[in-house]
């Protein structure tokens, strides 16, 4: 059955798997299962990513998740880390990536920065506590970070202009905090 369902048309003996009933054919009954494995996976896609979907809106999202989806087939029991490749597929197969020197978009940078700002600070809310401070860093072209906690708000936000930014994620009793370091005044000076 894993085999029919990370890649379909390989499973050889269909009626092995499933069984026909009175009114669908084994392949019938195959292709139900599998349109709601499907549209589990990208469930779990929409839930990692929120301020992705906002930005792209539903529709553009679920084209980019199932190709990435269609591509890297989960092989894990549990659905923790689904979408960890998901950014670094996006930059492998961005659309405007070209060899006669065309500077890349600037809205496919934003897909980009904002989709590894979601992986990281969803994997560092879901890491075990280590008690030594959990912390990641991370640079982006533009202020995701703003972006995302106002699509959590429930806002409407606009999509963010180019402004690079620095931040520090941390992880306190439970709570993933994120500080702007490029914002965050400079010490004095020695």
């Amino acid at each position: 059955m894993q085999s029919a369902l990370l890649g379909p048309g390989r499973a050889d003996h269909m009626e092995e798997v499933f069984t026909a009933s009175g009114r669908m054919s084994a392949e019938e009954r195959f292709r139900v299962y599998y349109r709601g494995y499907r549209l589990r996976l990208l469930g779990c896609m929409r839930g990692r990513y929120p301020a992705m979907v906002h930005l792209l809106g539903r529709e553009l999202f679920d084209g980019f998740a199932m190709e990435y989806l269609d591509a890297h087939p989960s092989r894990s029991p549990t659905l923790d880390g689904l979408g960890a490749g998901f950014p670094d597929h996006l930059a492998r197969t961005r659309p405007d990536t070209s060899a006669d020197g065309t500077p890349p978009e600037a809205w496919i940078d934003l897909l980009i920065d904002l989709a590894r700002f979601e992986r990281d600070f969803a994997a560092l809310h879901d890491a075990p506590a280590t008690g030594s401070g959990d912390r990641r860093s991370f640079k982006a072209r533009f202020p995701v970070h703003r972006y995302a906690a106002a699509v959590r708000r429930g806002e409407e936000p606009e999509p963010p202009g180019t402004e690079p930014v620095f931040l520090s994620l941390t992880r306190r009793d439970g709570t993933v905090v994120v500080h702007d370091l490029a914002a965050s005044p400079s010490p004095p000076a020695a």
